[in-house]
């Protein structure tokens, strides 16, 4: 057969790499899909998705570690004012205050003073025991008004998130597991205002109620305003604040980077795996075939998210292990799909045309037959991302975050369990929920209308009837 002839079989018999590069398949594909709504709104919400994570740096309103455990759970539209857990002046040293007013030549911080009350609780089996300090006994230790109880952790004084402790009730998450702990309970008193100023980056004069000071530190729940230069220093929190004080609108942006970037590299280990094992399975067929689905076949037979959960137990949990976990999982479905095109493609005329001018065998399968599936893999690969997110989402909730370099990284799974635990019983906290939740199941449900979308695109019987 020459070689025009071989050409023109080809196109004529599959979507071939050469149509695939031309512009009657796919133009045609392209004006179907334009035409399925859903399809197009969830294309758009999907690259709206992905760019908000990839660029969750230059626009997240909060850096990633950001985390000011003095905030508590705030709600949407919550403002503060800008300081630290822990602030420090003192004569000839930099302010120890947050860096975007650390230059600054003048600062006023307005704030009150605390009095702290130590007490130790006693712990047992994550239950509080009972509160003792010197000469006194209590069942029950609660805050009220503006009064709250804190604990030191690294130094550095932390608001509880509750405003009780009672002999027998289950004691807070920060303390469960210690055996004796040293609460304070912090009552907010007088007035005060600390005013220094700064020269080459050093605090050169400091009064604290208009008395010198050599040194003043104040926690950042204390202060009521911040004044640098002589404009406030505030932060909002435009959708709130969680348990740990942190931005989840922030939070939201960097965890849609994880769960997205799992779904698509786990796919692709997926989908490269299942495309050359379903494509030699299908193209050499016989014993071959028969041995590799087989193969196929047993592992069906296992409940894969279990095998997860094993390689990552068993290999850890970092994020390229999950990669290759669930991507192991995957690949199965597109091997059946892929090998099924293969067996109905290769007795096609422009593969003998191939035979008879001498291409081997791996150029007959890389070169002929796999581009001539791109369209059903392409359909099976929209539909595989959600998926893969889901699961690495169902992990995250169950407590296997995926780390990297040791550091946890919060997908978005993981933040919709940390919106159950932070969820009261009256519904309260919901933001903090809510927030991942819904940006979740609107890309999961975009991407799966993209998919059917495409489904329907490139499905040739539709070809001619719009």
């Amino acid at each position: 057969m020459s070689e025009p002839a071989r050409g023109e079989t080809a196109l004529a018999a599959a979507p071939t790499a050469e149509r695939i590069k031309g512009t009657s398949l796919w133009a045609d594909a392209w004006r179907r899909l334009k035409k399925n709504r859903m399809a197009m709104a969830g294309l758009w919400i999907t690259a709206v998705m992905s760019l908000l994570s990839a660029f969750a740096p230059a626009i997240a309103p909060f850096d990633a570690t950001y985390k000011y455990e003095w905030l508590v759970t705030r709600p949407p539209g919550f403002t503060h004012p800008d300081v630290l857990v822990k602030n420090e002046l003192r004569l000839g040293h930099a302010a120890g205050v947050p860096d975007s007013y650390a230059n600054a030549r003048s600062l006023r911080f307005e704030a009150r003073d605390v009095r702290r009350t130590k007490y130790r609780v006693f712990i047992e089996d994550g239950r509080v025991d009972r509160i003792l300090r010197p000469g006194e006994r209590r069942d029950a230790l609660e805050a009220t008004g503006e009064s709250y109880l804190a604990f030191r952790r690294d130094g550095v004084l932390v608001p509880l998130a509750v405003d009780s402790l009672r002999s027998g009730a289950p004691a807070p998450a920060a303390l469960a597991a210690r055996r004796v702990a040293i609460v304070f309970l912090c009552t907010p008193g007088e007035p005060v205002v600390i005013e220094a100023t700064q020269e080459e980056g050093r605090v050169v004069s400091l009064t604290r109620n208009g008395r010198p000071e050599e040194r003043v530190e104040f926690d950042g729940r204390s202060v009521r305003r911040v004044l640098a230069d002589g404009e406030e220093q505030a932060r909002t929190h435009l959708l709130g604040t969680d348990g740990g004080g942190r931005d989840v609108l922030s939070r939201t942006l960097y965890g849609g980077r994880i769960s997205l970037l799992v779904g698509l590299v786990a796919t692709l280990v997926s989908l490269i795996i299942g495309v050359v094992y379903g494509a030699v399975s299908g193209y050499f067929g016989g014993w071959l075939d028969m041995a590799l689905m087989a193969i196929v076949d047993v592992l069906y037979g296992i409940p894969y998210m279990f095998l997860v959960i094993l390689l990552m137990v068993t290999f850890g949990r970092d994020i390229v292990v999950l990669f290759v976990a669930l991507g192991a999982v995957q690949w199965l479905t597109m091997a059946r799909i892929v090998r099924g095109q293969i067996l109905s493609l290769k007795q096609k005329e422009f593969v003998e045309a191939a035979r008879m001018s001498g291409t081997g065998h791996l150029g007959i399968v890389f070169g002929h037959l796999i581009p001539n599936t791109l369209g059903v893999v392409i359909v099976y690969t929209t539909l595989t991302v959600p998926a893969v997110i889901l699961q690495e989402s169902f992990l995250a909730f169950i407590g296997l975050t995926v780390e990297y370099q040791g550091r946890s990284l919060a997908s978005w799974g993981a933040l919709v369990n940390d919106g159950v635990r932070a969820l009261s019983s009256d519904g309260g906290n919901s933001w903090v929920l809510l927030v991942p939740s819904l940006a979740m199941a609107v890309t999961l449900f975009s991407l799966n209308f993209l998919g059917d979308g495409l489904r329907d695109a490139l499905d040739p019987q539709q070809r001619g009837r719009t």
